[in-house]
């Protein structure tokens, strides 16, 4: 029965097609543009709710009641705009083009079509935001929408009707027209009336209407480092841009289809030009060293690893035992991950578990829980939070929604970028910089800018380990190893650190710069290069995962490149102590943001259209965490036989739960939801999502695994 409902449309148009399919053909060819962002109105909800949920169902799930009334209105927005084209276009084809007239749509019928274009919209909003929102709330939110869609379109209605009645305006919109189009006026002007056509004066009040609304929104939420600011949801942001789209491109297809002008490949040809012609680029910010002390650093001693760790282990007494961690990439589930993760362990091992701490390699997700959990640590070398609150401080922050910010980047910097209009905005601020900004206000102190250097300062005087944001470089497929210390450039192992990039030509760095780098999750933040032009040195940095998404590879070759040296003792005469840093055993963990790779028993095997076109990337998200966890696992049995007479070195994986880790309590807590949890790959969770998270590490702890951990700490290393 529901595939014989959505195969009436089609016989319906297979039958009128049947009847002139000439006509159709043409109109079809003429209503395109908003055949498809009608089309896309209807299918997006389907899309983010049922087909691509990790990336997209939470951008409809809103924080407030304004959220969902400000979602409603631009839905609301973006349906009329669309059959509003659609009528112009059948009520003036005619005149311009040769075929036959066809029906006109009634105004009132336009805001009746537009609003039942929104509805899917405005329900999978209001259904999914049922989790945040209160039943009064939502209801309040639907009401204020609607009540301000009326307005809004009455406000467009009065307006065009004023706009019809002021013989001096109406005579300048003609005026300017008239200048263009002077000898091509079909379908726009009557120049026996000397007025404009149908639904032209209605066009330009509604981007008159539009543009206020646009530059408004733009201004109002324009992002600062202020925690819990007001911000407008991503999916008014995606919806002001169907909106702007389909009036201006459509009135721009109406009128060069013409001349048989082909709008995309002109689009696409004036895009790359107006890049090429003003140098257009993604740029991140580099800072020149405040002081020579920082100089001084960065050219003597940021390779010292072994005083660096004698620093940070010297709370212990005899052999020292050192932790590596490796913080996986995976959006905001592994920031939210890996700061729960760390957070707990410190907790369930003490102090001393985060004090021995030597260095942190993290990618993408992984980076920027890191950056938060580096954040709040103290002057004794570990984790310092506020007790009165109910959660994390860090993890509050590492889970704070980031898309609203890239959805302002999105609509106020980069589109003007990509239609060919870069010299109307700032050229070193796009949706990277806006989500720096918004990861800034989270920051413990967001009015202090945390660099490289000032990190570099903390790391020798054993406040914090080793942090190491792992990136890729788009030009040469290497590594880029963001960090304060200097690990060096090795060509036979594909990698480079900032300090021999850009250190040594006295640049700094803001770790929210470092970290966004690192966390380059392909078309959410740009791919970009430094604001510095160096000679032979512009490279563009891409996310992390691109090369290893685990960061185990740098901890590894780290570890079995400086043990050799640090299990050395020194010469030392009669007046001078020893400082050999002993290290007698190393604890590496692995934290993974998502399950284990599930079981193939039970592979359905359907998916046919959707398969077709999103398999490949599925398989590359899927194969990618499976593959490396093996590789991990196994890269570290060779590791820790190759040192095994020396070096004690154990290897724990810590998997985010998977439903068979917790079946007697799915329809408890908010842990899963009809016996399944889907983590999110987007950079916004829900409150349920949140709660999943602390949920998994309740779950985590009291398992295998980390009970492992416990007993090798407490019990065999007796620390």
């Amino acid at each position: 029965m529901k595939k014989a409902i959505l195969l009436l449309p089609l016989l319906v148009i297979l039958s009128t097609w049947l009847v002139n399919s000439d006509s159709v053909w043409k109109y079809l060819f003429f209503l395109r543009l908003p055949i498809l962002v009608g089309l896309f109105l209807l299918f997006f909800p389907k899309l983010a709710k049922d087909w691509l949920p990790a990336l997209l169902k939470n951008l409809f799930v809103l924080r407030d009641k304004w959220q969902l009334a400000t979602v409603i209105v631009s839905a609301i927005g973006a349906g009329t705009s669309v059959i509003l084209v659609a009528s112009i276009i059948l009520e003036n084809v005619a005149a311009r083009f040769t075929v036959p007239a066809t029906i006109e749509i009634p105004e009132l019928w336009q805001y009746g079509i537009g609003i039942l274009l929104s509805l899917y919209i405005c329900i999978v909003a209001i259904n999914l935001s049922q989790e945040k929102l209160s039943k009064s709330e939502i209801q309040w939110g639907a009401s204020v929408g609607a009540l301000l869609s009326v307005v809004l379109l009455l406000i467009v209605s009065l307006l065009r009707h004023w706009l019809s009645s002021n013989t001096f305006l109406k005579k300048i919109f003609f005026d300017i027209l008239y200048l263009f189009i002077k000898n091509d006026s079909n379908g726009y002007i009557n120049l026996q009336t000397g007025e404009l056509t149908a639904g032209h004066l209605t066009a330009i009040a509604y981007l008159i209407i539009a543009g206020a609304i646009y530059i408004t929104i733009g201004l109002r939420f324009d992002p600062k480092p202020q925690s819990n600011r007001p911000e407008a949801p991503a999916l008014l942001y995606v919806l002001l841009i169907a909106s702007m789209m389909v009036i201006i491109f459509g009135g721009v297809t109406f009128y060069l289809d013409y001349f048989r002008i082909p709008v995309l490949i002109l689009f696409t040809v004036f895009s790359a030009l107006s890049y090429l012609a003003f140098d257009v680029n993604h740029l991140y910010q580099l800072n020149p060293l405040k002081n020579s002390a920082d100089k001084k650093k960065v050219d003597d001693k940021s390779d010292n690893f072994k005083q660096v760790l004698t620093q940070r282990l010297k709370h212990q007494q005899g052999e020292n035992t050192l932790v590596i961690i490796c913080a996986s990439g995976g959006g905001i589930q592994a920031a939210g991950w890996t700061v729960e993760v760390l957070a707990g362990l410190q907790e369930l091992l003490g102090k001393s578990f985060t004090k021995a701490i030597g260095l942190i390699s993290s990618v993408s997700g992984g980076s920027v829980g890191s950056m938060y959990y580096l954040d709040r640590f103290n002057e004794h070398g570990f984790l310092k939070e506020e007790k009165e609150v109910p959660t994390r401080e860090s993890f509050n922050a590492a889970t704070r929604d980031s898309l609203d910010a890239v959805g302002w980047g999105l609509a106020y910097l980069d589109l003007w970028r990509f239609i060919g209009f870069p010299f109307l905005i700032r050229p070193k601020f796009d949706r990277g910089t806006a989500v720096e900004i918004d990861w800034q206000a989270e920051l413990k102190e967001p009015r202090t800018s945390k660099t490289l250097a000032s990190w570099r300062k903390q790391i020798f005087d054993g406040e914090i380990p080793i942090p190491v944001f792992n990136a890729t470089l788009v030009e040469n497929g290497w590594r880029f190893l963001i960090t304060p210390m200097t690990f060096g450039e090795v060509p036979e192992k594909k990698y480079i650190d900032f300090n021999n990039l850009y250190g040594k030509h006295d640049y700094d760095m803001n770790v929210v710069t470092a970290a966004r780098l690192s966390a380059t999750f392909p078309y959410v933040s740009p791919i970009c290069r430094s604001n510095i032009n160096i000679k032979d040195k512009n490279y563009h940095v891409a996310d992390g995962g691109y090369f290893d998404n685990s960061g185990f590879i740098t901890a590894a070759e780290w570890l079995d490149g400086h043990l050799n040296e640090w299990l050395k003792p020194e010469n030392k005469s009669e007046n001078q102590p020893n400082n050999s840093l002993n290290i007698k055993r190393v604890l590496i963990l692995q934290i993974n943001p998502f399950p284990e790779s599930p079981s193939t028993e039970k592979v359905r095997g359907d998916g046919g259209w959707f398969m077709a076109t999103i398999g490949p990337l599925l398989a590359v998200f899927k194969v990618r965490d499976s593959v490396l966890a093996s590789r991990n696992a196994q890269e570290a049995e060779f590791l820790a036989a190759k040192w095994q007479n020396k070096v004690d070195i154990q290897y724990f994986p810590i998997f985010f739960p998977s439903f068979s880790d917790r079946p007697e309590v799915s329809d408890v807590t908010a842990f899963y939801k009809n016996g399944r949890y889907q983590p999110p790959l987007s950079w916004k969770l829900t409150d349920r999502e949140k709660k999943a998270i602390q949920d998994g590490w309740t779950v985590v702890k009291t398992g295998e695994t980390i009970q492992q951990i416990k007993q090798l700490w407490y019990e065999t290393w007796n620390m």
